[in-house]
């Protein structure tokens, strides 16, 4: 996959029930929904201008909610600007920013660190906690430095973590963790999580939800994890009543918003996309980060802009949340959205 926007995660789900909700409430909900709908509309035209900018495409991002394609040359920006776009003149091109990102996953054994797109810096941005260890440190900054101005280096404290833990939307005898959205595959129902949560086996309950069973577990790398719906059908909607009806890549500047058993729901912005994040049980690949906040229990949880499901968490920091993208779920288990 070759990412155009952003990706992140890591936590455990918070909804009360395993039914993947969040309604629209009546007038309060009016603003946010005018503001995914306009969102994804942005999305859709930046993708369709950038793909045919093709090598002149420096990726796109949402600035207030309107897009911004980045561009290599005059030529490629009046193709933007005759669109009705909004162009920006920037010194790298996406090619370019995958080709350093992917450099630089060539960097092993290196946890507490990770490493993104930012197209609105026209950027990859390497973080380094403060928990990794020198020689960690000193490792990924000397990698960062032979990539030049493609990579900005920013120093975090804290520490990445899975959020695993003291969630209440479904758990086993092992851990807690949160539902992200209720799924079908060959006209049966399952429910998808986290990776890192169905790597603990066991069966699953919670909400309306008892006895789910293990199917897929994948983590580290991915963070995607599948359990059966033994209790049927659950409805293809957040626990706030929101429906889901499709699934969409991250973009940098996107607003979205999250569910989670122990933050409950709350949003924030996209800041990254096709991250390779480096926690301790290793490295999980194509995630996008977001300034949601998001804490132990809430793994597995949903990330949403409207209508359209964008991933499922899986951990982070005090800054920064991490999401495991939608897309990718469901290609790599054949899944629908229920």
């Amino acid at each position: 996959m070759a990412p155009k926007k952003s990706l992140a995660g890591f936590a455990v789900f918070a909804g009360t029930a395993l039914a993947f909700s969040m309604s629209l409430p009546s007038a309060s909900a009016a603003p946010s929904v005018s503001l995914a709908q306009a969102q994804q509309f942005a999305i859709s035209q930046a993708d369709q201008v950038a793909d045919a900018l093709g090598s002149a495409s420096g990726g796109y991002y949402l600035d207030h909610g309107k897009a911004v394609v980045n561009v290599l040359d005059g030529a490629a920006a009046q193709q933007v600007e005759a669109a009705g776009l909004t162009a920006k003149q920037v010194k790298h091109s996406f090619a370019a920013l995958t080709a350093t990102k992917n450099a630089l996953d060539a960097v092993k054994g290196v946890p507490q660190t990770a490493w993104g797109i930012d197209t609105s810096t026209n950027q990859v941005v390497v973080k380094i906690y403060d928990a990794a260890s020198p020689a960690t440190a000193a490792k990924v900054t000397s990698a960062a430095q032979q990539q030049g101005d493609k990579v900005r280096v920013e120093h975090r404290t804290g520490k990445l973590e899975l959020h695993i833990a003291d969630g209440d939307a479904i758990q086993n005898n092992q851990g807690r963790c949160s539902l992200g959205f209720n799924v079908t595959r060959g006209g049966s129902p399952f429910l998808l999580t986290a990776g890192h949560c169905t790597n603990l086996g066991g069966t699953w309950s919670g909400g309306d939800v008892s006895g789910a069973e293990v199917v897929e577990s994948d983590c580290p790398d991915a963070d995607s994890g599948l359990l059966t719906r033994p209790n049927g059908t659950g409805p293809g909607e957040i626990n706030t009543g929101q429906q889901i009806d499709k699934a969409g890549e991250p973009t940098v500047g996107e607003q979205m918003q999250k569910q989670g058993s122990t933050t409950g729901g709350g949003g924030g912005q996209i800041t990254s996309v096709d991250e390779s994040v480096n926690f301790d049980v290793g490295v999980l690949n194509h995630e996008f980060g977001t300034t949601a906040h998001t804490d132990h229990g809430d793994s597995g949880g949903p990330a949403y802009d409207g209508s359209t499901g964008l991933g499922t968490l899986s951990g982070g920091d005090t800054q920064t949340s991490y999401f495991y993208p939608l897309t990718l779920e469901l290609q790599a288990y054949g899944l629908s959205l229920a």
